[in-house]
């Protein structure tokens, strides 16, 4: 391979899709596993069948092993960047599910042909970053030659049984808290068009690469169910959600936390398939009830139904814990590092929504 000018590389320039906005459709996606025979032994507490973000299975010493796996094309340009919101994002399923990881193995696809192999270091001390920081033990991993750079981890926890979180238990009466900002998909949109600015791009990835871990700061409190927001976007992994729950949401945009920029990015529409897809997989399951009195009312709306349905990478986590808990429980959360939490609605039984609808948002 000739030499290449690693500064003039751009890792979102070599792929069509990046981050959390690649996943397939969750509607496609459900229906296509829908009937899927398999095994299922005692010792696997939770598979797939709630759509949550990792699986557990019962030690039988009063633990639960939590295993997950994520990877995706690059959302950002810097390699060394890249690799760290790779890893952070691939951990955050075992912190939404209550546990603490404790090892992990890499996932990458690399393209040979048009990259050089220093590169894979640059990744993985990324990579290292994160997982160093959380205390993750690197266990060993699987690289392939492929023609589109691709790279997650396998994910390794546990939990103790009976303290896991799951997207199954919210309970009418709790409120709802979203711990980061929304936003990152139509940001990381306008980054590989390259008009995002430097303040909105470093906001992104600051939030980005925020590992999620609130274990020990919610230890005090009751969490009744829990999700990390990702590609299908807070709409999609609400819906969810409350769908498990067999309860409704309600939600007021004008308290979702929001990166700065993010607004700006979907007014001048950097979207992305995902929009589309997570729009389409949620509609018929949400309701707005938000008035349109004026067209800067109205525009308010559309971009707040277009924020809710961006797709998310290393998304915060949404929690719904007892009202009584809620103001102690944003406070040690906000103490945790997430300056940007916020309570943004509350679970209400499933008779007082509107028919076949999950999710409301209305001020």
């Amino acid at each position: 391979m000739s030499e290449i000018n690693m500064s003039a590389i751009k890792l979102t320039q070599t792929v069509q899709k990046g981050g959390c906005a690649a996943k397939l459709p969750a509607g496609a996606l459900r229906e296509v596993l829908s009937g899927l025979k398999q095994t299922r032994p005692p010792e696997l507490v939770l598979g797939h069948e709630t759509m949550d973000d990792a699986c557990l299975w019962d030690l039988g010493d009063g633990r639960l092993l939590v295993q997950t796996l994520d990877f995706f094309t690059p959302i950002v340009d810097d390699p060394f960047e890249f690799g760290a919101v790779a890893a952070a994002n691939a951990i955050s399923d075992v912190y939404a599910m209550g546990g603490k990881p404790v090892t992990a193995m890499t996932i990458l696809a690399f393209p040979v042909s048009t990259l050089p192999l220093s590169v894979i270091r640059q990744l993985m001390d990324g990579a290292m970053s994160i997982l160093n920081q959380a205390g993750i033990a690197l266990a060993g991993g699987h690289t392939i030659d492929d023609e589109t750079l691709k790279m997650g981890f396998s994910v390794s926890g546990f939990v103790h049984k009976g303290r896991q979180w799951t997207n199954k238990g919210a309970r009418p009466g709790d409120a709802l808290i979203l711990t980061k900002g929304l936003g990152t998909g139509t940001i990381t949109a306008a980054i590989k068009k390259g008009v995002a600015s430097e303040a909105w791009t470093r906001g992104a990835i600051t939030s980005m690469t925020t590992i999620n871990d609130i274990i020990d700061a919610m230890a005090p409190f009751t969490v009744h169910a829990a999700t990390d927001i990702t590609g299908f976007g807070l709409a999609g992994h609400a819906v969810q959600m409350a769908e498990a729950s067999g309860c409704g949401f309600l939600i007021n945009p004008d308290s979702l936390p929001t990166l700065e920029g993010a607004l700006d990015c979907l007014d001048a529409g950097h979207l992305t398939k995902a929009h589309t897809t997570n729009a389409e997989y949620t509609n018929s399951r949400v309701a707005w009830v938000l008035g349109t009195e004026g067209d800067a009312a109205a525009r308010w709306g559309e971009l707040r139904r277009k924020l809710v349905v961006d797709p998310q990478t290393s998304g915060g986590l949404f929690l719904a814990v007892p009202a009584g808990e809620a103001t102690l429980a944003l406070r040690a959360i906000k103490s945790a590092g997430f300056a940007s939490a916020s309570v943004i609605g509350k679970v209400v039984a499933a008779d007082v929504m509107p028919p076949d609808k999950y999710l409301v948002f209305t001020r």
